[in-house]
């Protein structure tokens, strides 16, 4: 039955056809089995009467008999007569047979009188037994019902009486029995069928709806709830669905949004993340990783690609071999061509289940800043150090020089105490600009900012210079466009910014040099530029001419005095103002500081 439903095509794919075949099959099983037992008991019950009868008009007959059988005569005339009268009377043929099947009497043709006939049921009659049998009669085309019936006396078989029915009435009796039981299975069928159709839609479409919420909940939507109107099993799957759905809901919700937390970190990471599964295919990659591995001049990897050629480009095949082989953590370090950039790279397996590879996490570290950092705080130290040790030493021994007598003689203690002033001053004033740096650095310096005119300050700043150092050789001029509006700064601090500036241009500009200053303004920024005809910057040292101690000659720059902190003073300024600094040089034609500043503020008043 299972094989004819699951073969029965389209139609058996749903529960409820499905159902109601099978209650369909289970009704018309029983009520077959039902008819067949029905119509065999009735078959059994009409032959049982039909035979009943045709034994009693045997015995009866067979009393009618006795005498003439048993006397030994042959064939009589009353013989015939009495069993063409049973016939007539009991619509059956009879044979009247003696003790060697000979045939005596008989209601049908005379011809058969003095002829033997031999039967199985006539000779277990004259063994003394009676016998009978049902058998298709091909010229009648009916079924018939033959009886032998021994007539015995004193314990002896002495003839037998042989009769014959037919069963027509019978059969149509069991005909109309049976047409009506096949109109009684049909009808019953017919109602089965719908009444089945109902009780199957009563189980089959909370199924459905349960169906239709899987799908809908399959396609992300959870807001559909299944309506429960009962209180059996269907109506608890209901209501356990429902939940299922409001769990399942809020468990992707949550899922939805520590995912999103978790690539909007990754994506907002500095270190480059990517993350390959268990065959090795990229399944996560983000920003920072991408603009690494280009920095690196290396392809990057698509998603659903394998990554282990950038693995074994990062950190080599050998590398890459063994952390296959002991899948532990591994970290290595690269440095690019002339320390352009240096990275470190962390590779981690992850979800190792049964000594199975399932993933691989590479985390990529930018720490060029780091190393830079480092580097520059080695050569500060060194610097400092430097800068530090050279006065030391001329203190120390013109001191040690002066103990030695040569404070007696006027000429050579007052020259000797000049130098040991000047370089008194050079290690004060190399002090006073690192706590400048150290307190710019943490944040604790103060600005006073008030309106001034940034051409007034420009111009007091050329005074201020040669009113110091008397003649300058280069000629400083300020430019007739120079932007002439007010802006919100910290005068003195911004006063430094252009001393500064413009005695650099002052020792790097020979005599028949230049100093021209210049300003434009716009509605955000006002941009200053100093420029000078002096020797100029190498264009590989611009990128750290802002660095502390940092000189680009440092021999000559030395001999020029200063501290080699200045320029970082004055990017921190010009940065504490909202602005930039930067430097343009040609090397031989001269250089140009170019540094903005916030404004102009209109309608102001300078004071």
């Amino acid at each position: 039955m299972s094989a004819i439903i699951l073969s029965g095509g389209k139609l058996f794919n749903s529960l409820q056809w499905k159902i109601i075949f099978v209650f369909l099959m289970l009704i018309l099983f029983s009520l077959q089995l039902i008819s067949v037992y029905l119509v065999q008991s009735l078959e059994q019950y009409y032959l049982n009467n039909y035979k009943e009868g045709l034994e009693n008009q045997a015995r009866l007959l067979s009393v009618f008999m006795q005498p003439t059988l048993g006397e030994g005569q042959g064939w009589a005339e009353d013989t015939v007569r009495l069993a063409r009268e049973f016939r007539d009377l009991y619509t059956m043929e009879i044979i009247i047979l003696d003790s060697y099947a000979q045939i005596v009497g008989t209601s049908g043709s005379q011809a058969l009188i003095g002829r033997r006939l031999i039967r199985d049921e006539i000779t277990r009659a004259l063994a003394g037994h009676m016998s009978d049998v049902i058998r298709f009669d091909p010229v009648g085309q009916e079924r018939r019902y033959y009886l032998a019936y021994p007539v015995t006396s004193e314990q002896s078989t002495i003839g037998v009486i042989y009769l014959s029915g037919s069963l027509q009435a019978v059969d149509h009796t069991l005909n109309e029995v049976k047409t009506i039981l096949l109109t009684g299975v049909l009808l019953a069928l017919l109602i089965c069928f719908f009444l089945g159709v109902i009780l199957t839609r009563t189980i089959t479409s909370p199924i459905k709806e349960v169906t239709d919420q899987a799908n809908y909940m399959a396609g992300g939507d959870f807001s559909v709830k299944i309506k429960v109107q009962t209180a059996d099993e269907i109506g608890q799957l209901g209501h356990t669905f429902n939940y299922l759905a409001e769990q399942l809901s809020q468990t992707i919700d949550e899922m939805s949004s520590e995912k999103s937390k978790v690539e909007a970190i990754i994506n907002n990471m500095t270190d480059g993340i990517i993350a390959l599964d268990g065959k090795g295919y990229v399944i996560q990659i983000n920003p920072s990783a991408r603009n690494l591995i280009r920095i690196m001049d290396l392809k990057v990897p698509t998603m659903g690609r394998s990554g282990f050629h950038l693995l074994r480009n990062l950190i080599g095949q050998g590398a890459v071999r063994h952390y296959l082989h002991d899948q532990e953590p591994y970290m290595a370090e690269i440095a690019g061509p002339a320390d352009s950039y240096t990275v470190e790279i962390k590779i981690a397996p992850f979800k190792i289940e049964k000594g199975k590879l399932n993933g691989t996490l590479i985390v990529i570290h930018d720490v060029t800043r780091e190393r830079d950092l480092a580097r520059m705080q080695e050569e500060f130290v060194a610097d400092v150090s430097h800068e530090l040790r050279t006065p030391l030493s001329t203190i120390k021994s013109y001191v040690e020089t002066l103990l030695d007598g040569a404070a007696e003689d006027p000429q050579v203690r007052n020259r000797f105490l000049k130098v040991l002033s000047a370089e008194t001053d050079r290690m004060v004033a190399m002090v006073k600009d690192l706590l400048t740096l150290s307190q710019m650095d943490a944040g604790r310096i103060y600005w006073q900012k008030t309106l001034i005119n940034l051409k007034d300050l420009a111009q007091e700043a050329v005074d201020n210079l040669k009113l110091k150092q008397g003649v300058i050789h280069p000629k400083i001029s300020i430019a007739t466009d120079f932007a002439d509006c007010p802006v919100l700064v910290d005068r003195d601090k911004v006063m430094h910014v252009f001393s500064n500036l413009l005695i650099n241009a002052i020792k790097y500009t020979g005599t028949g040099g230049s100093i021209d200053i210049s300003a434009t303004a716009d509605t955000e920024s006002v941009k200053v530029c100093i420029a000078d005809t002096g020797s100029g910057i190498p264009e590989k040292e611009l990128p750290r001419i802002f660095e502390r101690f940092y000189r680009v000659e440092k021999t000559r720059s030395r001999d020029f005095g200063g501290t080699g902190l200045g320029l970082s003073i004055v990017r921190k300024v010009v940065e504490g103002h909202g602005g930039r600094i930067w430097i343009e040089s040609d090397p031989g034609r001269g250089t140009r500081v170019y540094f903005t500043l916030p404004g102009p503020v209109e309608g102001a008043v300078t004071i």
